[in-house]
């Protein structure tokens, strides 16, 4: 895992440079710089006001006495999209961008709802002995069973 998080760290600033200098090429060097600083405040003005309304949809769930597991999932996802947009390149703005849409976002928090279910409610991992008992109360003055009352 620590090697894939590697290889993702130094893939993407290279892929974006490429895709950079594809666009630069075809629109010319100053048009792309520009096009790079438009999609970044653009992004941002979106993700403000999507996070606005997702704010506003997890005040009123709570109001009503509802979890917003859905929408702090939303949340995060607009926080991903937003450091995204922030970041220069082409390939951040599109994931930016699906990650900015309402329905893709929903699925992908339903992808780890159900991830997080599995992992963490398998039930024990121990598959030793059980030993199943019952207990019960006594009250603050028990008698002493091994003697007599005396």
């Amino acid at each position: 895992m620590p090697l894939l998080i590697l290889l993702v760290l130094l893939a993407v600033p290279y892929l974006e440079f490429l895709v950079f200098l594809e666009v630069s090429h075809a629109i010319g060097g100053f048009q792309a710089l520009l096009l790079t600083i438009l999609t970044a405040v653009i992004g941002v003005y979106l993700i403000r006001q999507q996070g606005l309304i997702v704010m506003n949809r997890m005040h009123q769930a709570l109001q009503r006495g509802e979890s917003p597991v859905e929408d702090i999932f939303h949340g995060f996802f607009l926080l991903i999209a937003g450091l995204f947009f922030l970041l220069p390149g082409f390939i951040t703005d599109t994931v930016a961008l699906l990650l900015a849409i309402e329905p893709v976002r929903a699925m992908l928090g339903k992808i780890i709802i159900k991830n997080i279910r599995t992992t963490f409610y398998k039930g024990p991992r121990n598959k030793g002995i059980i030993i199943d008992g019952e207990f019960e109360e006594t009250p603050d003055n028990p008698k002493n069973i091994d003697h007599e009352d005396r």
